[in-house]
């Protein structure tokens, strides 16, 4: 409970900070969003749904490598910003990006495996999900602290947790927990996806988001510590 709260008042006190490092994805996740939306597939005839998706084809695919882009980058990013916000370095949130994106090809590796890996634990009933995402989701502080690659990374953030696997599976499945039963109520009350509603949804996920990755952040530097 301590370290569930102590991050939550990390992220608080660092808000605004936050906010900005997240800004560019959270945008290009609720626009991405809202254009999919806004295709309205499912009340269109097969030919109709093909004309919409075609005439917008180039933009989707922009957003999508955009929004890939800057998403690998926050992952690595979100690490060098916490660092320098635990020690009063004067790293801008963009110059934090930017060191993501310095490491963007093993990041983006070790993201694809590391999604394939939870992805694949939560079509075991979702907890083994949730498992996996904690055990292997310290790997953008080795990739960027310690220069690993993809496969060790992901190596090295198994063995770290190790001893508190439990714990930070509850953690971490509170975290996504929060942002599975928003989704959930969301659809039972017959939210109809539009554009306000895109944005808490993309606001929820990184409120919950960068929080846990401090908690990663703090396990990482308390481990290397002693």
């Amino acid at each position: 409970m301590q370290q569930f709260l102590s991050s939550i008042n990390f992220c608080l006190r660092n808000i605004g900070y936050i906010f900005i490092l997240c800004l560019p994805v959270m945008t290009l996740e609720v626009i991405l969003a809202n254009l999919v939306a806004s295709l309205d597939i499912q009340s269109s005839s097969d030919s109709a749904a093909l004309e919409a998706i075609s005439e917008v084809s180039g933009q989707f695919f922009l957003l999508i490598i955009a929004s890939l882009i800057f998403s690998v980058a926050l992952s690595g990013g979100c690490m060098v910003a916490f660092d320098s916000l635990s020690n009063g370095n004067s790293v801008s949130p963009y110059q934090a990006l930017f060191a993501g994106l310095n490491k963007f090809f093993p990041l983006l590796w070790a993201n694809i495996l590391h999604s394939l890996a939870y992805g694949l634990g939560f079509l075991l009933l979702i907890l083994p999900g949730f498992y996996l995402y904690a055990r292997l989701g310290l790997f953008p502080l080795f990739i960027m602290f310690e220069k690993k690659s993809a496969m060790d990374s992901l190596g090295e953030s198994w063995r770290l947790t190790e001893e508190v696997a439990i714990k930070l599976f509850f953690l971490t499945s509170t975290f996504l927990g929060i942002q599975l039963i928003f989704g959930f109520f969301g659809g039972m009350i017959s939210i109809d996806g539009g554009l306000l509603f895109l944005i808490i949804t993309t606001a929820i996920k990184y409120a919950t988001l960068m929080p846990l990755f401090y908690l990663f952040f703090s396990l990482y530097k308390s481990v290397r510590k002693q």
